[in-house]
């Protein structure tokens, strides 16, 4: 054991003197040291029920015959901090989250971890770290709770901001708003739909991380409560039979995850991330790898907001594993998985609902949720949810209104200033530019909020949220920051969408860019100290994962 080197014999009395001071006993540094990280914390609802949680888990690790340490990480939560400037910090966490596990784990030599987390630049952050290390690890997520009710409608994230622009524009009074704002969360738990950490919670569990089913079970249920236990005897498991993430963490296994992404229509911060985590595993993830398997791969769940479910009832249906028996052939079986091989798993599960998980003989669409476009705007790739598209901005060729920050498109949607029909283009939101890559769902939110969103489009260097709806088009690369075509675009300049051809096209005559290139001025620098401006100077594009270097 790793942990036997730093904590045992004579040599070691003072390192055991000082975990002694915290309680620790003699036989304790007998067993191996598991760390489990978690991340509660107070103010978040993904968050707030994971002291309980992780006390499970460490049940689970004694029963088992190990030590559990636990500390905890940190969640910047993405939903408390949309159209703010607080969202620059969001996705930068991601990497720290997998900077800050390496160090403490690698600190004290702990043995292997259980990694508790919710939160959708988290959740990532921890499967990076596991696949650094390398060492036995288990990720548990924290968990979706139901949706709210309101007046006998289902309360969504997504529902809730869109009200935002409803009663700006007096189409719901203010104390509907407050309804809406007071029931959106029955119980603690991510809110009940396709946001990015209840997709990587679904991901973690495909790639073959977590335990069946554990990706969708109701925040602090029973359900989980008990997987909680049974993740804490499983890592023990992992450290007798020295399973490790780099013989799970294959191409096979992203590709099932990716594929059961794109089946549930899933976020899109799932590419960014997807590209991350292979990196750290050693694994070739690109756009053109989601382009292939968004091609092959049918859209079998409409979860909200692009459909009618949410991710508690996706597992009432048969979660995860369901989803991957209902892929068929599809689905790599020998891939490995925490709990044996893929094929294990979806040869004990059931689709109870064939209404929420569809046959892929009758899918819901024929192809996956999330689209790769390219072309003259975009050369580089951008990302759209096409599942939540309406069939009117699938093909268009719109007029360009553009902005330099979310905050001006914002004050002109809320302010009658967008004609329908309109391109709504904004730029210098991506990970250089931004910087941090913010999450246009304050933008979304307003354009559908105002009624637009079946005629005009957004697109954007900026991300989008799992809650976003509608036709928003983000990740384009290169971004303003980095001179691609995204910062050239001119108010009234015409952008054809074609989602069905995969394109994205900015139509002004090259010479004229050639022209407006060497007229270019980019916009200031937004930050000048702290760790923003690191990141910018350090960061690698959305294409890219969007990681820093190592």
């Amino acid at each position: 054991m790793r942990s036997d080197e730093q904590y045992l014999g004579i040599e070691r009395s003072l390192q055991r003197a000082w975990a002694k001071g915290a309680g620790l006993i003699d036989e304790e540094f007998e067993q191996p040291m598991i760390a489990v990280v978690n991340t509660y914390q107070e103010f978040s609802p993904e968050n707030v029920h994971l002291r309980q949680v992780g006390e499970a888990v460490k049940a689970g690790i004694r029963m088992a015959g190990g030590t559990p340490c636990e500390f905890n990480t940190f969640h910047v939560t993405d939903s408390e901090t949309f159209a703010s400037v607080g969202m620059r910090y969001v996705l930068p966490s991601r990497d720290i989250v997998a900077d800050m596990i390496e160090l403490m784990v690698e600190g004290h030599r702990f043995d292997a971890m259980v990694l508790i987390g919710s939160g959708d630049k988290v959740m990532p952050g921890m499967v990076m770290a596991a696949a650094r290390l390398d060492i036995p690890a288990i990720v548990l997520y924290g968990g979706p709770t139901k949706a709210g009710i309101y007046r006998n409608r289902k309360v969504f994230l997504e529902t809730v901001y869109d009200g935002v622009g409803e009663h700006l524009l007096g189409k719901i009074t203010k104390e509907d708003l407050k309804g809406l704002e007071d029931n959106h969360f029955p119980f603690s738990g991510a809110c009940d739909t396709a946001t990015s950490g209840n997709t990587a919670g679904i991901y973690t569990e495909a790639l073959g991380l977590s335990l069946p089913h554990s990706g969708t079970f109701p925040a602090g249920s029973n359900y989980q409560l008990r997987a909680a236990k049974y993740t804490g005897m499983k890592i023990m498991e992992l450290v007798r039979d020295d399973l490790r993430p780099s013989d799970i963490l294959t191409r096979y296994s992203f590709e099932n995850a990716m594929r059961v992404g794109l089946a549930v229509g899933g976020s899109t911060n799932m590419v960014l991330h997807m590209i991350a985590m292979a990196k750290e595993a050693g694994v070739e993830v690109s756009f053109d790898t989601w382009d292939r398997l968004s091609r092959e791969t049918p859209t079998l769940v409409k979860l909200a907001p692009s459909g009618p479910w949410g991710v508690t009832e996706l597992g009432e249906a048969g979660g995860t594993p369901a989803v991957m028996k209902a892929l068929g052939e599809l689905i790599h079986l020998e891939a490995p998985t925490v709990s044996g091989a893929t094929g294990e798993v979806i040869a004990r599960a059931e689709i109870e609902n064939p209404e929420c998980i569809r046959d892929q003989n009758d899918p819901v669409e024929e192809d996956g949720s999330i689209y790769i476009l390219k072309g003259s705007l975009a050369p580089g790739g951008a990302v759209v949810k096409a599942s939540g598209v309406s069939p009117d901005t699938r093909q268009v060729v719109l007029p360009a209104r553009v902005f330099e920050d979310e905050e001006s498109a914002i004050d002109a949607l809320r302010c009658n200033e967008i004609s329908p029909g309109t391109c709504v283009v904004i730029r210098n939101e991506g990970t250089r530019g931004g910087p941090g890559m913010r999450e246009m769902l304050g933008a979304t939110s307003a354009l559908m909020g105002a009624g637009l969103g079946n005629s005009c489009a957004l697109v954007t260097d900026g991300r989008f949220s799992g809650a976003t709806h509608g036709p928003a088009i983000g990740y384009v690369t290169p971004e303003a920051a980095r001179e691609g075509p995204i910062a050239l675009v001119e108010d009234g300049d015409l952008i054809r969408i074609d989602l069905p051809g995969r394109r994205l096209d900015l139509e002004v005559a090259p010479e004229v860019l050639d022209q407006r290139r060497r007229n270019y001025t980019p916009i200031p620098a937004r930050v000048s100290r702290g760790y923003l401006k690191h990141y910018a100077e350090h960061v690698a594009p959305a294409s890219e994962g969007a990681v820093m270097p190592r």
